[in-house]
């Protein structure tokens, strides 16, 4: 049998990265939740841009990878090979998913579901390997990042529809704007 599944946990605030070993040997997917990638919302294109990367979004859009949707942007998903092999399937993924090593990208340009999602059976597996206190502090991120994220969204929207016309909505001038409203709302927040 191989190693117990270990849960990783780096608290950061929005920043934060929840993973598990299991994530690498997925038990429903090959190519794990990447098969079905998060959009990104407004507050998590603001944390992109908030780690300096306003001139990536747009390079991302200007090659379609990502596209744009009413509450933020979408990221493609392709379909490639699940691993390296050549005799691996090839299935409908994020673009961003490299079926050698797993995500292309770095955790500060991801949506922050992708750095904070752990499924029932990653935080199970934990358990079972005695991470009981880990497990019981991820699910506890979790919810207060959802409530964080949800929040800090439906601010956003209100403010992005009210100034933004649709086609303005890729450029550097809104990124930058978008970064320096979602800060006000942290400031502000309760």
């Amino acid at each position: 049998m191989g190693d117990p599944a270990r849960l990783k946990l780096a608290l950061a605030g929005p920043d934060t990265v929840l993973g598990s070993s299991l994530c690498a040997t997925c038990p429903y997917s090959p190519a794990g939740c990447c098969v079905a990638p998060p959009r990104y919302d407004w507050s998590d294109l603001a944390r992109v841009v908030d780690h300096g990367g306003a001139e990536w979004l747009v390079e991302q859009l200007a090659a379609r990878r990502l596209v744009p949707v009413e509450h933020g942007l979408a990221i493609k998903r392709e379909k490639r090979r699940v691993t390296a092999s050549r005799e691996s399937p090839r299935l409908a993924k994020c673009t961003f998913h490299d079926g050698g090593s797993g995500c292309t990208i770095e955790p500060t340009q991801r949506p922050a579901t992708c750095n904070f999602y752990l499924c029932d059976a990653a935080l199970a597996a934990g358990e079972q390997a005695g991470e009981l206190r880990e497990a019981e502090l991820a699910r506890a991120e979790h919810d207060r990042l959802v409530a964080h994220f949800v929040s800090s969204d439906e601010a956003l929207h209100e403010r992005v529809r009210a100034r933004w016309p649709a086609e303005e909505r890729g450029s550097l001038a809104f990124f930058e704007w978008l970064v320096q409203t979602y800060r006000e709302l942290r400031r502000t927040a309760p």
